[in-house]
């Protein structure tokens, strides 16, 4: 059994409770957070412990693992507090806000034998599961080029407010959705950067993080990918993975269509489903912090993500 406790209890928090409670190895043992009302309702739901300060958990509670969901300027802190107590540590994508602050975090699980591990996601979807499936098979021949569109509105008021604070951030909508583009095309096709640029500006406020991004990037395997980003308006999430023998396209995480050469149509892609993307992403990390073999995200896959994202930037 793995005792979790999880600091920051914001909307993704919701997700690895439910993990947490689905899953068999695992049992949850604090809550933390800043927002005391927030965090003292869950935690009389749930039936466990709260903090607002995370430094008072392990002296608190018999807990072996942590799960942090904190602005990512607080990611490299909180992630060496907790492994330098002995504790593994799961924290949110983006890893930290540079590569420095990646490799501190890393020496810090070595020098204390402990496991972190990064909470990118897209692995866990069933759509980029079978999509890696498909590319794997050679079935569509070679990989040529990746193309993603997606417009989400990045400034609504219901967003938390050190989203657009690039201190804390280290970006808008590049570090925060970039992180899953890259991380998308990092699992499926298995190839890594070897440039990467970009275009990113905000017309329409004064907060000091990007609205809109276009991100061009050369593949190690030949492949080429753009990434259309619009902070503006939620209009559009479709993504295309062109080959030498046909074309995929996903519908956001939601559905996959399949077009062959010489036919007109686009045919969806029936695929079983899973238990769902966070119960396997709390799994594998049971996984990895027990030795056993795990595709949890690690921390060169993550540092790989920073450094991508920290290029698009630095163009």
């Amino acid at each position: 059994m793995i005792k979790f406790a999880i600091v920051g209890t914001g909307a993704i928090a919701s997700h690895h409770i439910k993990a947490i409670e689905a899953l068999p190895e695992c049992e949850l043992v604090a809550l933390c957070d800043l927002n005391e009302p927030l965090v003292k309702g869950l935690s009389e739901q749930l039936g466990v412990p709260y903090f607002l300060d995370y430094k008072d958990i392990p002296a608190n509670v018999e807990c072996d693992a942590v799960i942090l969901n904190l602005p990512h300027g607080l990611h490299m802190p909180a992630s060496i507090f907790f492994l330098d107590n002995g504790i593994h540590v799961l924290v949110e994508k983006p890893m930290a806000n540079t590569v420095e602050e990646c490799d501190a975090m890393q020496a810090a699980a070595d020098r204390n034998g402990k496991k972190l591990a990064i909470a990118h996601i897209q692995r866990f979807f069933d759509v980029n599961r079978v999509v890696k499936e498909i590319i794997d098979s050679g079935e569509l021949g070679t990989p040529c080029m990746y193309s993603e569109q997606r417009s989400i509105n990045y400034f609504l008021p219901s967003r938390p407010a050190w989203f657009t604070n690039k201190k804390m951030s280290g970006g808008g909508i590049v570090m925060n959705y970039g992180a899953h583009a890259f991380d998308r095309i990092f699992y499926t096709t298995g190839a890594r950067p070897v440039s990467v640029s970009a275009s990113c500006q905000n017309f329409i406020n004064d907060r000091d993080v990007e609205g809109h991004a276009q991100i061009f990037t050369k593949l190690d395997n030949g492949m080429s990918a753009v990434v259309t980003f619009s902070g503006y308006s939620t209009v559009v999430y479709e993504i295309y993975y062109y080959f030498t023998g046909g074309a995929l396209k996903l519908s956001g995480t939601s559905g996959i269509f399949i077009k062959k050469e010489g036919e007109k149509d686009w045919t969806a892609v029936p695929f079983e489903k899973t238990s769902g993307e966070f119960v396997g992403e709390i799994r594998e990390f049971c996984k990895y912090v027990n030795g056993e073999p795990s595709i949890i995200p690690d921390y060169e896959y993550s540092r790989a993500v920073i450094d991508a994202i920290t290029k698009a930037y630095n163009s």
